[in-house]
C-alpha cells in the first residue's frame, strides 16, 4: 500500500477545540473533520474502506516542499491513482461555525 498525505486545511473548516472549559478532553475536532470528510469523499468516489484505502494517522508533512510542515491526514491506498483522485475530489464546502457556548453551527455559504 502507498502512504498519501492530504492537508488537513483543505478538508475542514471547523475549530480544532470548542471555545468552552475541556481541557484535553476538548480538542483534536478539527482532525475528526477531516479524516470524515476525506473517507467520505473516497466512499463517494467508489473506493470502498479497509479494501482500497485505511486511514493510518494524522500528523505532519512537508507538502509543498517549503519546509513548513502542515497538519496532514495520512491514508494508506492500495493504488497509487486514488491520490490523484482524492486530491482533486476533496473539497471543503461545508462551513461550520462555533459559538461561544460551545453550540455548532452549519453555515451556509453564498456563491
Amino acid at each position: 500500500m502507498k502512504e498519501i498525505h492530504i492537508q488537513q486545511a483543505r478538508a475542514t473548516s471547523r475549530m480544532g477545540h470548542l471555545p468552552v472549559e475541556g481541557g484535553g478532553l476538548n480538542a483534536g475536532y478539527d482532525t475528526v473533520d477531516a479524516v470524515a470528510n476525506i473517507c467520505t469523499t473516497a466512499g463517494n468516489l467508489g473506493m470502498k474502506y479497509g479494501k482500497d484505502f485505511i486511514w493510518a494517522y494524522a500528523g505532519y508533512n512537508d507538502i509543498d516542499d517549503g519546509h513548513d510542515l502542515e497538519e496532514c491526514i495520512t491514508l494508506m491506498v492500495k493504488e497509487e491513482k486514488y491520490e490523484t483522485f482524492l486530491q482533486l475530489a476533496i473539497q471543503n464546502n461545508h462551513k461550520i461555525k462555533h459559538t461561544d457556548t460551545g453550540k455548532i453551527k452549519l453555515i451556509k455559504e453564498r456563491r
